[in-house]
């Protein structure tokens, strides 16, 4: 009894660490595409793009990094140099550099920064580069750009031996090894600590006069245009910014599993899911994003732990039924509640007095269209007259 109720609490915590990993990768995720269509109007359907760099940060630059300290420490690393030795020698490896953080602590947690760091370092650079071409197009045909593009990442990461492992994958060392408990539990409160961070940072940069001529760049870019602001500047600097947040995540997944392959960062993962948890929980605004993400991932979630429980009840795949509850969700959403769970509140500028800003008085009878053509002149002048008695008194 005792057994069965220790393993009952082990598999209810785990559930748990689950839960808070996958929130705390997706609100991220969800956080930075609100930062740019919510905010800025740029629909970037690659975020897939963004993520799989930052896996890729990990497994073809900071493993390399971790290995060249190993074979400087004579800990005798076999040789990782050609395709061939990069993918079957990488299980050994990583178990040796696995050993040699688990005795220097500081080592596992620099190389833990500098890939946080350097994952959004590259981010920005591939944020630059799919600007380049589709900043300036349209949004429907924009979309279809970015879409490819995480097509072509995913192509990348499965051919190209020395980026990932191709079709193999790559063990990537546990940075986190000199910690004597469950390594999860650690990377789960990393994880939330760093969307903490993302959140203060998205929400002062919302809030600043850059925000508003975001907002204003979504709302019409040919006025923000006529002003002298250089908007496809301002969309390119929004997408770079927040493609570097979304490639912190995929750093932070492949810690995670410690191993990185090109199926971790699938576009329906990456992109669909997080677009689905900001139409839901509703675009412009941080308590949508945090609302449709926690409701998303405790539902998947569930799904995925009692699946043997509800196979009983469904006579196809579960993974199927997943699909269709959630989209059935999304459906039931835009049609009952369009803007969302939390619609977009108006923009409020501290300072500024709204009501007295807005208020207006006019002595004017609208129902001038209505009167015969013939009597338009004497009540036009009967307003005009109106207005000046009244300057008079004044």
């Amino acid at each position: 009894m005792i057994e069965i109720a220790a393993s009952t609490a082990v598999v209810y915590q785990r559930i748990i660490i689950d839960i808070a990993m996958y929130f705390g990768l997706f609100v991220i995720v969800a956080m930075a595409l609100n930062f740019q269509y919510g905010n800025a109007g740029v629909p970037n359907m690659g975020c897939a793009v963004s993520a799989s760099i930052g896996g890729y940060t990990v497994s073809a630059i900071i493993t390399r990094i971790i290995y060249y300290v190993g074979t400087n420490a004579n800990i005798g690393m076999k040789p990782y140099a050609t395709d061939f030795d990069w993918n079957y020698n990488n299980q050994f490896n990583t178990y040796l550099m696995n050993d040699y953080i688990a005795e220097h602590a500081l080592f596992g947690m620099s190389m833990f920064l500098f890939s946080i760091a350097l994952g959004f370092l590259m981010g920005w650079l591939m944020g630059y580069v799919i600007s380049l071409p589709a900043i300036r197009l349209r949004a429907t045909y924009l979309i279809i750009t970015l879409i490819t593009m995480a097509d072509a990442a995913q192509i990348l990461g499965r051919n190209v031996v020395w980026i990932s492992g191709g079709t193999l994958g790559m063990w990537v060392p546990n940075v986190f090894k000199w910690y004597p408990g469950d390594r999860t539990i650690i990377m789960a409160v990393a994880t939330m600590l760093i969307g903490i961070i993302c959140y203060f940072i998205l929400r002062t940069m919302l809030n600043s006069p850059y925000g508003r001529l975001m907002r204003g760049v979504r709302e019409n870019d040919l006025t923000v245009q006529s002003v002298g602001k250089d908007v496809t500047a301002i969309r390119r600097n929004v997408l770079m910014f927040a493609s570097g947040i979304t490639a912190v995540v995929g750093v932070l997944i492949g810690y995670y599993y410690s191993y990185v392959i090109q199926s971790n960062f699938i576009r329906a993962t990456w992109t669909y899911w997080p677009w689905l948890m900001l139409m839901i929980g509703g675009a412009g605004n941080n308590a949508g994003t945090f609302i449709g993400c926690a409701l998303i991932i405790a539902m998947r979630r569930i799904i995925i732990v009692y699946k043997w429980s509800l196979e009983q009840y469904i006579w196809y795949p579960i993974v199927i039924f997943e699909s269709q509850l959630l989209a059935t969700l999304l459906l039931v959403v835009m049609i009952f509640r369009p803007d969302g769970l939390i619609p977009e509140k108006l923009l409020r500028i501290p300072g500024i007095d709204y009501k007295r800003l807005v208020h207006e008085e006019a002595e004017v009878d609208w129902r001038i269209e209505r009167t015969d053509p013939s009597e338009r002149g004497g009540l036009l002048s009967r307003i005009k007259g109106g207005g000046k008695k009244k300057e008079e008194a004044e």
